[in-house]
């Protein structure tokens, strides 16, 4: 009987380390204070693992512009208003893109005056993807839209920043006050359609389209018309307090030439802003009077920062925002120390989680309806450009979205730690920039590493 029993014993202590051990990884990840307790009545304390946290590192946090070397060139969504706050200053974007043919060639004298097909109008059409406003009710506001032809070609191969600029003739193809309105459904030839931006061009833009004779490629019509730049601003005496998105690539944007054909049915021609066609977005900055005006007169450095390391006051908070405004550094090279330490006799690195709180009075004043939906870690290789951190490609472990019941962003950078502190790379930094940072201009304030009431801070569990 005893010979069974203890068979019994032995068995069931096996299992139950075995399943413990497969299960222990779900434990801590899922919730470790509470659930590495469970099964410790089951199994032989020797045999349990020395789960542990650890959060005292001294890390150190600044923040940049990056401006200047923001890409803003070829992407499909883009940015057009100006917005100002007290915290970020004022942010102003423009957009400069080709108008392509969508045909391989062209001839427009089909279209002219006195033709079957005589074209009637030449509309510019943008599908809207959102917008930013100071007020979230806001759903449209009257501003002045402008729209040059530029007169500088586009380079094929070099990439525009947000700094970069074309020359355009200065009197504008198109200028008045017009209503953007990102969430209103437009209805056009009895077609009901989604939000887009509609500009009719004028009948002398026209004419110089439909007397331009014949394109043999869309390169030669390219040199014909290099592109149009549209700038959008507030009235006179209004807040700078929008910017509408845009989708650059949606079946509905374009430049549509109208015209009635043999039946007099309205028909159209499109003209295309397809990924064969550059553009890049123009980003205007001005610090004065915000929090960051430190930036004012030396933006242009990529050596400039702000220290984000006091334990009260504007310094002890980290200001993030998208357009190139501002990004966050932090050195954890303090980990190294602690790591090195043989005291802590390190088995398993279980999990490491950053942990940054937004500012309790910023989300107070704000709200959290503009801040950014994620914020995405970076490092630097050797050829010092930035690169996503290992844990960034498993999306649905990394998070870096803004966890509600805490308030605060949670990013898991365990592979990056550990690559850090094995020796994988070289350096200490983590880079801290708002998703679709040149779509969007979302923006954030966060408590610093020495803020004295909820730090970030980097978590790590682990085992001994």
């Amino acid at each position: 009987m005893s010979f069974i029993s203890s068979k019994l014993n032995f068995n069931f202590m096996f299992r139950t380390k075995y399943l413990l051990i497969i299960l222990l990884p779900f434990f801590l990840v899922s919730c470790v204070d509470e659930d590495s307790m469970l099964g410790m009545g089951m199994v032989d304390q020797s045999d349990l693992l020395n789960v542990k946290k650890y959060n005292d590192f001294d890390i150190t946090a600044v923040i940049s512009h990056e401006g200047d070397s923001l890409k803003t060139s070829d992407y499909r969504y883009m940015t057009l208003g100006t917005y100002k706050d007290n915290e970020f200053g004022k942010v102003s974007t423009s957009i400069y893109t080709q108008v392509s043919l969508s045909s391989t060639t062209m001839d427009f004298s089909s279209y002219a005056l006195g033709q079957s097909n005589q074209a009637d109008s030449i509309v510019l059409v943008i599908a809207y993807n959102g917008m930013f406003a100071k007020d979230t009710t806001i759903t449209e506001k009257n501003m002045k839209i402008e729209v040059f032809e530029i007169s500088e070609s586009f380079s094929d191969t070099l990439s525009y920043y947000s700094n970069s600029t074309l020359q355009v003739d200065p009197i504008p193809i198109f200028s008045e006050n017009i209503k953007i309105a990102p969430k209103a459904k437009v209805v056009v030839l009895g077609d009901t359609l989604n939000p887009q931006l509609r500009v009719n061009l004028g009948n002398e833009f026209l004419q110089k389209i439909v007397n331009s004779g014949s394109f043999s490629s869309n390169d030669e019509f390219l040199n014909f018309l290099k592109g149009l730049h549209i700038k959008l601003t507030p009235l006179s005496g209004e807040p700078d307090d929008m910017i509408a998105y845009f989708d650059m690539y949606s079946s509905n944007s374009g430049v549509m030439l109208y015209y009635q054909d043999n039946n007099n049915k309205t028909q159209k021609y499109n003209f295309v802003f397809d990924e064969a066609s550059r553009r890049f977005n123009h980003i205007n900055y001005d610090f004065s009077q915000s929090k960051i005006s430190e930036f004012s007169s030396k933006r242009k450095s990529s050596t400039v920062s702000i220290s984000c390391n006091d334990s009260i006051g504007d310094r002890s908070k980290i200001y993030l925002a998208a357009l190139g405004i501002s990004r966050a550094t932090l050195n954890i090279s303090d980990l190294m120390q602690w790591y090195k330490d043989s005291t802590q006799s390190l088995g398993m690195f279980n999990q490491a989680m950053l942990i940054i709180p937004v500012n309790e009075e910023y989300i107070s004043s704000i709200g959290t309806n503009n801040i950014p939906k994620r914020i995405i870690c970076y490092t630097k290789n050797s050829d010092n450009q930035f690169v996503y951190i290992n844990d960034a490609f498993t999306s649905e472990s990394y998070m870096g979205t803004y966890d509600q019941a805490s308030k605060s962003y949670r990013m898991r950078i365990t592979s990056h730690l550990q690559n850090y502190l094995n020796g994988n790379i070289s350096t200490s930094e983590i880079y801290l920039i708002p998703d679709s940072k040149t779509s969007s201009a979302n923006r954030v304030v966060l408590n610093g590493p020495k803020h004295s009431d909820k730090p970030a801070k980097i978590e790590i569990i682990y085992s001994r």
